[in-house]
């Protein structure tokens, strides 16, 4: 496992070092967020800037890769996911303190040269206002990713004998397909800017921007509804068959992951280009509310803003619903921290992280942050002690690590719900109509004991 993070690590840091150089290429008149005259564009202090600040980001992917090396020598699983993720974030703040660092030598250039941009008077051009959506993608293309979200959480209802869990998968599905078209609606809510004083010009860059970007927020809620049907087929689907789909699957997210960088690329590429074909560029006077390499005005009362970029969507922090929704992401992000390293710790670090507990009418099997699984003694049709869990086996829920395996499985074409400590044996197999339960304790001493009380006391 600590080889496979080890490969995402590296390949999270030069995936953002190549596109944070993205901000040190001219768009519209906009190098680092700083707006150019268009005859300064490749002066040679400003490429001078901008050639350091793309070596810079090498650097420093450089150097986060070599450290994250120690992943390799990181024995326990919570320890290395925790280590990835602070790894990741040092990466983005360190990549963001470097953009802050050198929009303020771009910004220095430009004032220590007195380069005056030739101002007009705003531009309204009502015939794009009323015309402004006309190439966004139709809001029903929407339709068949939520049919598909719906018709996976009906299907775990009908096909699955305990559909708890797999209700999860659904919920998801349809919520990722909410914040797709929510954000559709915000593309569709987006205010129009007139960038130069053609009529056809300024509206085929906004078309291009609004039909991208539809495209995508449609293609990416019909990629991720299949995850309301995936798991559930784990349990219907034999094991062949089940690894053929995930492979399926895998391979079309990969495929999606390059569409959208080709779709943000020529998004900004074709507005270039365009923009280009102007006999003038009507400039903005905003350099001053992208300072940090966000939007921060309290006198806009838009909550989201295009970014300079041309490739992203931009949150105002100036307005407080713009900081209520940074807070929450970060929110989010801790969550997300809680949740991936603390059941880690707890395993790696305590005596004894999985729990059998027998009584006269019942097994239970619990973990940390885990529901715990009751097994009535009347319904258990058979126990053995494995050497170890057979290699067709597919996670369908849980975690996977080097150290554990938990949560829900399909083991040798059976539904099962694993517990099991990878690094001891014996492991006790629990067998009733519908489902196969392997459990393990720490100390394989104390596994023996229990499998002998069980053998006690079934008939």
């Amino acid at each position: 496992m600590n080889i496979m993070l080890l490969l995402i690590l590296i390949s999270i840091n030069f995936l953002m070092a190549f596109v944070g150089r993205i901000v040190a290429n001219p768009h519209k008149n906009i190098i680092l967020e700083t707006t150019l005259p268009k005859d300064k564009l490749n002066d040679p202090q400003v490429s001078l800037v901008r050639q350091s600040y793309k070596k810079m980001l090498l650097i420093i992917a450089a150097v986060f890769s070599i450290v994250d090396l120690l992943l390799l020598v990181i024995p326990y699983d919570s320890i290395a996911i925790f280590f990835m993720l602070l790894s990741t974030f040092g990466m983005i703040g360190v990549n963001y303190y470097t953009q802050i660092l050198y929009i303020g030598k771009m910004t220095k250039v430009k004032l220590e040269n007195d380069w005056i941009l030739p101002t007009k008077p705003l531009l309204v051009d009502t015939k794009l206002i009323l015309k402004k959506n006309q190439k966004l993608i139709k809001s029903y293309w929407f339709l068949p990713s939520i049919l598909i979200s719906l018709g996976g959480i009906l299907y775990t209802a009908l096909a699955v004998k305990q559909p708890v869990g797999m209700f999860l998968f659904g919920a998801i599905s349809l919520f990722t397909a909410g914040i797709f078209i929510f954000s559709y609606y915000l593309i569709s809510r987006l205010p129009v800017k007139a960038l130069t004083s053609d009529e056809k010009i300024n509206q085929q860059v906004n078309d291009t921007m609004r039909h991208y970007w539809s495209l995508l927020l449609v293609t990416s809620a019909l990629v991720f509804s299949p995850l309301s049907f995936l798991p559930s087929l784990s349990f219907t689907v034999a094991y062949g068959r089940m690894m053929y789909l995930v492979i399926g699957y895998f391979a079309v997210v990969f495929l999606y992951i390059g569409y959208t960088f080709f779709l943000m690329f020529q998004l900004r590429k074709t507005q270039d280009h365009l923009i280009l074909q102007a006999a003038d560029y009507r400039y903005g006077d905003d350099d001053q509310y992208w300072r940090y390499g966000i939007y921060i005005n309290p006198d806009d009362p838009r909550i989201f803003v295009p970014d300079r970029l041309g490739m992203n969507i931009s949150t105002n922090l100036g307005r407080p619903a713009g900081k209520i929704s940074m807070l929450a992401l970060l929110v989010i992000a801790l969550v997300a921290v809680f949740v991936a390293c603390v059941p880690l710790l707890i395993n790696d670090f305590s005596t004894n992280p999985f729990q059998m507990n027998i009584s006269a009418t019942e097994v239970s099997l619990s973990a940390p942050f885990s529901r715990t699984r009751e097994i009535s003694l009347k319904d258990i049709k058979s126990v053995e002690l494995v050497d170890k869990i057979p290699s067709d086996s597919i996670r369908i829920y849980g975690s996977a690590t080097d150290h554990y395996l938990t949560g829900e499985f399909k083991v040798a074409d059976e539904t099962a719900y694993l517990l099991v400590y990878k690094k001891e044996a014996p492991i006790l197999k629990i067998k009733t109509k519908d489902y196969a339960y392997y459990y393990t304790n720490k100390d394989p001493k104390e596994t023996k004991k229990e499998y002998q009380r069980l053998q006690e006391i079934l008939p």
